[in-house]
């Protein structure tokens, strides 16, 4: 008798933790995924600046004077009423430029295929994600081999599509990387009053 109610507990015990596990997890409504970590940035060197005063409910965090990067005066944001663009300036090489587009949801595109189409420059795309492009540009006409770096983004904040760029004539890649930081901090804010 012993046995036989041993056996029925072993039996127990081996349905208990090897079957169970089974169908519960074939029970579940939704499949197990795995996200990605999120990468946290330091923004130590950075003031956050609303930009509600100048027209987008928003704000993005520019480098201060702690940056290394010739940031050292106030920033400054220039924008005119009713226009459709903003200039913001910490210093003499820090610059970001930005545009509305309103609900024009092609930018990125058509500036991928633009880059893609000259022939004046040499264009190496150093890093492309969904919403950003930096890349590196070399003048063809030369000898003599001067890199400059750029950053193009589109931003979608409360149904606006807002392009972000450095200078035309770009930038060292350490500014860039400081522009890409201010790119990924530019946000929607809330308004509660």
């Amino acid at each position: 008798m012993k046995s036989v109610s041993l056996i029925i507990h072993s039996m127990r015990a081996f349905f208990m933790f090897f079957f169970m596990p089974i169908v519960m997890s074939s029970c579940a409504d939704e499949s197990i995924t795995f996200k990605q970590p999120i990468e946290v940035i330091d923004y130590y060197q950075f003031d956050e600046h609303n930009l509600d005063l100048h027209g987008i409910n928003a704000s993005i965090m520019i480098p201060n004077e702690t940056a290394g990067i010739g940031a050292s005066f106030e920033t400054e944001i220039t924008h005119n009423d009713g226009d459709f663009k903003w200039q913001i300036s910490a210093g003499r090489n820090f610059n970001i430029f930005i545009e509305d587009y309103g609900d024009y949801q092609y930018r990125m595109p058509e500036f991928l295929r633009k880059i893609e189409s000259q022939d004046i420059f040499k264009t190496e795309i150093i890093q492309q994600k969904g919403d950003y492009v930096i890349f590196k540009r070399e003048l063809n006409l030369t000898s003599k081999k001067t890199s400059t770096y750029h950053l193009y983004g589109v931003k979608y904040i409360n149904g606006v599509y807002y392009e972000i760029k450095n200078k035309e004539e770009g930038d060292s890649k350490k500014v860039v990387d400081f522009i890409l930081k201010s790119f990924l901090s530019f946000k929607s804010i809330n308004l509660e009053l």
